[in-house]
């Protein structure tokens, strides 16, 4: 349901809601104590939505709200806008003072008044992550590469040793899944219904976007690269997710192990296309470099168990290939073999 994401400001862009408060409509009425009844935990942020729609109508002390007024004016004038004086008849439908109402409450926030009401943050609430047997579960072999289509239309491509988990009703009220591993997704518009993608304790929500996840369980961290669109991204806190910051395009965040520290930077958006389709091209590169971009590309961790003599400096180009064509190649005119071990590769270089 739409409502349980809801901040207290965004009831009252809601028409029922307002015939709620005024309580001369006995359908919202009975629309709106139904949804108090069936969902508790919206109750407290309804009850201050209704605080707060008192406090922008008429049930204020006329001091209290000429300093309300006084905020809202000083703001408006910063921001270079002019909000018309409106003397509204008592008479007037409830839809007609909903834009006064919903820019009065946007700029009342800005100024802090929420003061009044003990403010507290809220989300969209996360189910329980307990695995049960009716959790649609797909995995990735090493070295496999999926790409499937969700019921909703969104797209998910998977790297190697990677697990989805999928709500046992997802797309009905809502669209979250759990993610281990590394995999693109190509969201779906819903605005009623976010898409959430979890990696631990941390939370990435996105209406219609494509971003990329790398959570490989061997990481110290958790990284988010956004391609196009927009997704916040913030932390788990008992069932609910605190946002912590918004991404555009070209931007991407690491989020530590510890979840006490997001780290935003920009990269290059071909570093997503390279990755989507495999394409590798080493100019001189190192054996640093070679480890880093092989570990990007597959999702694997590479390991020399002995360094060799000389400085690598390899040059060569790769499309869409394996990981284990890329290794030979490299390995063939860089002298060295290769064991795989699951997530791992080791080298071993030739005397």
């Amino acid at each position: 349901m739409k409502y349980t994401a809801y901040a207290v400001e965004d009831f009252l862009t809601e028409d029922t809601f307002l015939n709620y408060c005024l309580g001369n409509d006995q359908e919202a009425v009975l629309f709106w104590e139904n949804i108090i009844q069936t969902h508790p935990e919206l109750e407290e942020r309804i009850l201050k939505a209704r605080t707060l729609f008192y406090l922008l109508a008429v049930k204020v002390d006329p001091q209290e709200k000429e300093q309300e007024l006084q905020k809202l004016k000083m703001v408006i004038e910063q921001l270079g806008e002019a909000l018309p004086e409106q003397h509204l008849p008592a008479n007037q439908p409830p839809s007609r003072k909903l834009s006064w109402i919903s820019i009065a409450a946007t700029v009342l926030i800005a100024v802090g008044v929420y003061a009044l009401f003990n403010k507290k943050e809220y989300g969209t609430i996360i189910p329980s992550t307990i695995e049960t047997s009716k959790n649609l579960l797909i995995k990735t072999a090493y070295n496999e590469r999926k790409t499937i289509t969700l019921s909703d239309g969104s797209k998910v491509t998977l790297n190697g040793l990677t697990e989805l988990k999928l709500d046992p009703d997802y797309n009905e009220k809502s669209r979250i899944i759990w993610l281990t591993g590394e995999a693109y997704f190509e969201v779906e518009k819903d605005k009623n219904k976010p898409f959430i993608v979890i990696t631990g304790k941390t939370a990435t929500t996105a209406l219609g976007t494509s971003f990329k996840i790398n959570n490989y369980n061997r990481r110290k961290e958790t990284s988010v690269m956004l391609n196009t669109g927009k997704v916040s991204v913030g932390t788990i806190v008992n069932s609910m997710v605190k946002e912590e910051l918004v991404l555009s395009p070209g931007e991407q965040v690491d989020i530590s192990s510890s979840q006490d520290r997001f780290v935003k930077t920009t990269f290059n958006p071909q570093k997503i296309d390279d990755w989507y389709n495999r394409n590798l091209v080493f100019s001189k590169a190192s054996l640093q470099e070679i480890k880093s971009r092989l570990n990007e590309t597959y999702g694997i961790e590479i390991i020399a168990k002995n360094e060799p003599k000389n400085p690598i400096a390899f040059t060569g180009k790769f499309y869409g290939k394996g990981l284990t064509e890329v290794l030979n190649a490299i390995g063939f005119s860089n002298h060295f073999t290769y064991v795989i071990k699951g997530d791992r590769v080791e080298l071993q270089f030739v005397e």
